[in-house]
């Protein structure tokens, strides 16, 4: 239950923290252009979505991601743990093994539901760190959710590194709707994800979108549209306190006029170029997998949204 010195969010107790001074770049010349250019041809070969955010799509969006749109999505962290040490990973160092929902501290996963419905949330991600390194905590998880009088969608958001097929069944049987990987984790190795596809009709690939992989990234979605993947969701390298140096290290700078009041990240300066390219790509090159551009933009739509939503909540005192 929601106590009066609750966090009003997860990521409030990163606020302290806020990214340093790693240096701005402007944009390299004919940038904006060559922006500007990519949109108008994705406007051309039916894009669908919004341009100002730069929240855009190919075909359709995940079931999952249609209520984060409007502010009623939540993020559930299983665990601060992981299997890998990604240089773009935004969690916070020393990692530690905690259950957080929707931005409050829990000690069972059967207080999630009680959560969950005073906030009149409709899509669950289960994320981390590696929230499958604890299967059972995982399992009795969507127990929980799925007991609900009105249960949520639920996403889980893996590695892949734990997802044997076993576990994978487990997870089906127990009302887990669909599943995301990160393969750029993993070297953009699609093992896990096909296998997957044995179990889950909506199967995921979620990724950052770092430009100077765009070769890889163009290779893999030839491969997704091949298995018959539904979706990918991408998004922004983006630099946050917990990243800066391993990211600056890899040549991303923040992107100048990139600072927002809602989100405690920052675009990195060629990243947006390199999944409109992406997004282009996948429209023609593509036949059913499609493609949805999660900016930083439409990350602060959605933090602005439910802050609201979550302002209105009652506050529980025990």
């Amino acid at each position: 239950m929601l106590r009066e010195n609750d966090d009003l969010s997860w990521y409030a107790r990163k606020a302290a923290r806020a990214c340093g001074p790693v240096p701005d770049a402007e944009p390299e010349p004919g940038q904006v252009g060559r922006i500007q250019a990519l949109l108008e041809r994705l406007r051309a070969a039916g894009v669908k979505g919004d341009a100002k955010s730069m929240t855009l799509f190919t075909h359709r969006l995940p079931p999952g991601c249609k209520p984060c749109l409007a502010g009623q999505g939540t993020n559930l962290y299983v665990t601060g743990l992981c299997t890998r040490d990604c240089f773009f990973c935004f969690n916070s160092k020393p990692r530690k093994d905690e259950l957080v929902v929707h931005g409050i501290p829990v000690k069972d996963p059967e207080e999630a539901p009680a959560i969950v419905e005073r906030f009149g949330l409709k899509s669950v991600g289960l994320s981390g760190g590696e929230p499958l390194m604890f299967p059972e905590r995982v399992l009795r998880l969507l127990c929980a959710l799925r007991a609900m009088k009105k249960p949520p969608c639920i996403d889980l958001y893996t590695n892949g590194d734990k997802a044997d097929e076993p576990l994978l069944c487990r997870l089906k049987k127990a009302g887990l709707d669909s599943i995301r990987f990160d393969v750029v984790a993993r070297d953009f190795d699609l093992t896990p994800v096909a296998l997957a596809k044995k179990f889950f009709d909506e199967v995921a690939v979620e990724v950052p979108v770092v430009p100077e992989q765009l070769p890889e990234l163009k290779k893999m979605c030839l491969e997704l549209d091949r298995l018959g993947v539904p979706f990918l969701n991408i998004h922004e390298l983006f630099l946050c306190a917990e990243n800066e140096v391993r990211v600056a290290a890899e040549g991303g700078r923040a992107k100048a006029g990139g600072e927002s009041k809602h989100l405690l990240w920052r675009p990195t300066a060629k990243s947006l170029e390199s999944c409109l390219e992406l997004l282009l790509f996948a429209q023609k090159e593509c036949r059913t997998l499609s493609v949805y551009l999660c900016s930083c933009g439409t990350q602060e739509t959605i933090s602005k949204r439910g802050y609201r939503r979550r302002m209105r909540a009652p506050l529980v005192v025990e």
